[in-house]
């Protein structure tokens, strides 16, 4: 991949899916992590470190403390509410729908803050996704035209 970066190749985007699309995929946190839930209602994720992620520099202070084999993640308020919320079972619509009943956002504005907070938790590897069979069925065929060019 760094090297085809460097030969000028450019990464392989992923196909875009529609707004209704993503309404339908069903958000699922990564079963790997271990989340509590503090009485303010707030969540802290314990995500596992690699063995490479564990090296590296050393300070005096992190040769006197043992190293932790977990970095730990505190998610705000919102954040929190739709990660109790993305248990495999509801739709993208359903938690949009959630957060304009009960937080008064607009559908548009839960929608785009949802998009967001959802690509930057499935990149680290926190969340993932299941996706209707028509969806995954239209996003292999549009991989398939975009390779061929």
């Amino acid at each position: 991949m760094v090297l085809d970066r460097l030969r000028g190749k450019k990464k392989q985007a992923a196909p875009a899916i529609s707004r209704s699309e993503f309404l339908d995929i069903k958000p699922v946190r990564n079963s790997a992590l271990r989340w509590e839930k503090n009485k303010e209602g707030i969540i802290m994720l314990f995500v596992p470190l690699k063995e490479s992620q564990k090296k590296g520099r050393k300070s005096i202070f992190s040769m006197l403390s043992s190293p932790s084999p977990e970095k730990k993640i505190r998610l705000d308020v919102v954040g929190s509410i739709v990660w109790e919320l993305c248990d495999g079972e509801k739709t993208v619509r359903d938690i949009v729908r959630f957060l304009h009943e009960k937080h008064k956002m607009l559908p548009s504005e839960a929608e785009l803050s949802l998009n967001t907070y959802f690509n930057q938790l499935s990149k680290r590897g926190l969340m993932g996704f299941f996706v209707p069979e028509e969806t995954h069925t239209h996003l292999e065929e549009t991989a398939k035209k975009e390779k061929k060019k």
